[in-house]
């Protein structure tokens, strides 16, 4: 089951020193309003809470999802492995998409110019 990001309670979180939200949960990526972006997390092995991978889909060991407003490249084979020292919790006072979405609005590409 995927839920609604716009009606979930999220932890705010750093990955990679980037702001971003957390839940334990699956997200329904149309949910997702433009600009920002959705990546499921795995965790270790162990069970322990620490991040160890994230990418576009996560099956076994799926501990949440992030929401990022900074795109982070993934390799080809769609996952990228992190150091638990790259996912901080507890970073900030964001707990709805909504705040998440004041505090940090979406980056807007500047427009080219055409002019000589």
């Amino acid at each position: 089951m995927r839920y609604d990001a716009m009606e979930e309670e999220f932890e705010e979180v750093t990955i990679f020193d980037k702001p971003a939200l957390f839940t334990g949960v699956r997200l329904e990526r149309s949910t997702i309003p433009q600009g920002y972006h959705v990546f499921e997390v795995r965790h270790d092995d162990d069970f322990q809470g620490h991040a160890v991978q994230i990418g576009r889909n996560i099956l076994v060991n799926h501990w949440g999802s992030i929401i990022t407003r900074d795109a982070i490249v993934l390799p080809r084979a769609g996952y990228l492995d992190i150091e638990p020292e790259a996912f901080n919790y507890g970073t900030g006072d964001c707990q709805s998409m909504a705040k998440f979405m004041a505090k940090y609005p979406p980056k807007t590409k500047q427009p080219r110019s055409y002019e000589r």
